[in-house]
């Protein structure tokens, strides 16, 4: 099976450009949100996964959920969806018209990994130095990983910046190996 991410992508920009186009980019987000949550459910996995199930059955699951909030352009995108049984990339959809949304917005996210809880004044630090790296906001999303032992991994984009007191053990160990 193909990387539901590469599915996902043309997509996600096909939603984007149309909530763009129509100033919806908030009820696009909430939508795909949704449907995304939905696909997320074990049964419905099970349901999308039957070869039995037409494509109208399925696009009737989440139009049943979802109609209330639904317009017409989201109708339609949900019956493609089903109409290619690519409703199980719903998921990744909605991650892939966030990173447009956050894109247009000027905005990305990193998440950062430490050993311990971050402190505040580290938060900005960082947040500073990735927004002049990257000339655009940055919002942090911050975890805890005991088994990092110190320093930091910093997760933006694709790009991965392993500053952790493991990491630099096992580079230690690798280049002494050699």
């Amino acid at each position: 099976m193909a990387n539901l991410s590469s599915i996902a992508r043309p997509y996600a920009l096909a939603a984007f450009e149309c909530a763009r186009d129509k100033q919806q980019l908030a009820e696009w987000k909430a939508f795909l949100e949704s449907a995304s949550t939905i696909t997320r459910h074990l049964t419905v996995q099970k349901l999308l996964s039957d070869p039995e199930r037409t494509p109208n059955e399925l696009y009737d699951l989440f139009d049943g959920v979802l109609d209330s909030t639904l317009n017409q352009e989201q109708k339609n995108f949900l019956k493609l969806l089903a109409h290619n049984r690519r409703l199980d990339a719903l998921p990744e959809m909605a991650d892939s018209y966030n990173a447009c949304v956050a894109a247009l917005e000027n905005i990305c996210t990193a998440r950062i990994v430490t050993a311990i809880a971050a402190t505040e004044d580290f938060q900005q630090r960082i947040a500073k130095a990735l927004s002049a790296r990257t000339k655009r906001e940055v919002k942090l999303h911050c975890e805890v990983d005991p088994d990092i032992l110190g320093g930091a991994i910093i997760h933006l984009g694709d790009s991965v910046i392993d500053g952790s007191v493991r990491g630099k053990l096992n580079r230690l160990l690798e280049y002494s190996l050699r």
